[in-house]
Protein backbone atom coordinates (compact mmCIF):
# COMPACT_ATOMS: atom_id res chain seq x y z
CA UNK A 1 0.00 0.00 0.00
CA UNK A 2 3.20 2.33 -0.05
CA UNK A 3 3.51 2.03 -3.88
CA UNK A 4 1.76 3.41 -6.47
CA UNK A 5 0.05 1.64 -8.78
CA UNK A 6 1.80 2.63 -12.05
CA UNK A 7 4.65 1.35 -10.12
CA UNK A 8 3.70 -2.47 -10.29
CA UNK A 9 2.15 -2.95 -13.91
CA UNK A 10 4.40 -4.27 -16.53
CA UNK A 11 6.90 -6.39 -14.44
CA UNK A 12 6.91 -3.76 -11.80
CA UNK A 13 5.58 -5.72 -8.82
CA UNK A 14 7.19 -8.91 -9.87
CA UNK A 15 10.80 -6.55 -9.87
CA UNK A 16 10.09 -5.37 -6.75
CA UNK A 17 9.73 -8.37 -5.38
CA UNK A 18 12.73 -9.12 -6.54
CA UNK A 19 14.42 -6.84 -4.88
CA UNK A 20 12.52 -7.60 -1.38
CA UNK A 21 13.57 -11.11 -1.94
CA UNK A 22 16.96 -10.65 -2.65
CA UNK A 23 17.35 -8.12 -0.08
CA UNK A 24 15.72 -10.39 2.62
CA UNK A 25 18.19 -12.86 1.82
CA UNK A 26 21.38 -10.73 2.46
CA UNK A 27 19.77 -9.29 5.53
CA UNK A 28 19.40 -12.88 6.85
CA UNK A 29 23.05 -14.02 6.36
CA UNK A 30 24.09 -10.18 7.90
CA UNK A 31 22.29 -10.73 10.85
CA UNK A 32 23.64 -14.29 10.95
CA UNK A 33 19.74 -16.01 10.94
CA UNK A 34 21.53 -18.58 7.98
CA UNK A 35 24.61 -19.84 8.80
CA UNK A 36 26.56 -19.44 5.41
CA UNK A 37 25.83 -17.51 2.27
CA UNK A 38 26.60 -18.18 -1.23
CA UNK A 39 29.12 -16.25 -3.13
CA UNK A 40 26.36 -13.85 -3.91
CA UNK A 41 25.60 -13.34 -0.15
CA UNK A 42 22.41 -14.85 -0.25
CA UNK A 43 21.56 -18.06 2.63
CA UNK A 44 22.86 -21.04 1.56
CA UNK A 45 20.16 -22.69 3.56
CA UNK A 46 17.52 -20.97 2.42
CA UNK A 47 14.80 -20.21 5.27
CA UNK A 48 12.42 -19.52 2.47
CA UNK A 49 12.17 -19.85 -1.76
CA UNK A 50 11.35 -17.81 -4.13
CA UNK A 51 7.81 -19.82 -4.46
CA UNK A 52 6.77 -19.94 -0.62
CA UNK A 53 8.00 -16.28 -0.51
CA UNK A 54 5.55 -15.59 -3.38
CA UNK A 55 2.56 -17.57 -2.47
CA UNK A 56 2.93 -16.07 0.89
CA UNK A 57 3.04 -12.52 -0.94
CA UNK A 58 -0.19 -13.64 -2.90
CA UNK A 59 -1.86 -14.48 0.33
CA UNK A 60 -1.54 -11.37 1.95
CA UNK A 61 -2.36 -9.36 -1.09
CA UNK A 62 -5.98 -11.43 -0.70
CA UNK A 63 -5.89 -10.94 2.87
CA UNK A 64 -5.37 -7.44 2.69
CA UNK A 65 -8.81 -7.08 0.07
CA UNK A 66 -10.97 -8.93 2.17
CA UNK A 67 -9.96 -6.56 4.85
CA UNK A 68 -10.58 -3.77 2.73
CA UNK A 69 -13.74 -4.90 1.38
CA UNK A 70 -15.34 -6.56 4.35
CA UNK A 71 -14.17 -3.88 7.08
CA UNK A 72 -12.43 -0.66 5.82
CA UNK A 73 -15.20 -0.05 2.93
CA UNK A 74 -18.29 0.02 4.64
CA UNK A 75 -16.96 2.00 7.20
CA UNK A 76 -15.15 5.28 5.27
CA UNK A 77 -17.71 7.29 4.32
CA UNK A 78 -15.90 10.41 4.49
CA UNK A 79 -14.78 12.12 0.88
CA UNK A 80 -11.70 14.44 1.89
CA UNK A 81 -10.36 16.38 -0.85
CA UNK A 82 -6.60 16.96 -0.14
CA UNK A 83 -6.87 20.68 0.25
CA UNK A 84 -9.29 19.39 3.31
CA UNK A 85 -6.65 19.98 6.11
CA UNK A 86 -8.86 19.00 8.81
CA UNK A 87 -10.68 16.65 6.97
CA UNK A 88 -7.29 14.79 6.16
CA UNK A 89 -6.29 14.62 9.77
CA UNK A 90 -9.21 13.20 10.61
CA UNK A 91 -8.27 10.58 8.06
CA UNK A 92 -4.73 9.43 8.29
CA UNK A 93 -5.16 6.17 9.20
CA UNK A 94 -6.66 5.63 6.20
CA UNK A 95 -4.92 3.32 3.48
CA UNK A 96 -3.69 3.98 0.23
CA UNK A 97 -6.75 1.93 -1.38
CA UNK A 98 -8.77 4.47 0.54
CA UNK A 99 -6.87 7.72 -1.11
CA UNK A 100 -5.93 6.43 -4.65
CA UNK A 101 -8.32 5.41 -7.52
CA UNK A 102 -5.50 3.97 -9.50
CA UNK A 103 -4.65 1.47 -6.44
CA UNK A 104 -7.49 0.54 -5.35
CA UNK A 105 -8.26 -0.87 -8.99
CA UNK A 106 -5.28 -2.31 -9.12
CA UNK A 107 -5.35 -4.08 -5.77
CA UNK A 108 -8.69 -5.11 -7.38
CA UNK A 109 -7.58 -6.43 -10.50
CA UNK A 110 -4.74 -8.74 -8.71
CA UNK A 111 -6.85 -10.16 -6.46
CA UNK A 112 -9.02 -11.30 -9.16
CA UNK A 113 -5.76 -12.51 -11.02
CA UNK A 114 -4.77 -14.59 -8.13
CA UNK A 115 -8.90 -16.04 -6.92
CA UNK A 116 -9.05 -16.92 -10.78
CA UNK A 117 -5.89 -18.59 -10.71
CA UNK A 118 -6.68 -20.60 -7.76
CA UNK A 119 -9.73 -21.29 -9.46
CA UNK A 120 -12.14 -19.40 -6.92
Amino acid sequence: SAVHADMLVDGGEERLLRYYFDELQQYLVENGVCSSSTKEGTCSNMIIDWDTFLEQYEVAVMDIGRLMIGYTWSRFTESVSPNDVEACKRTMNKTSYNKSIPNTIWLLSRMDELLTKRGV
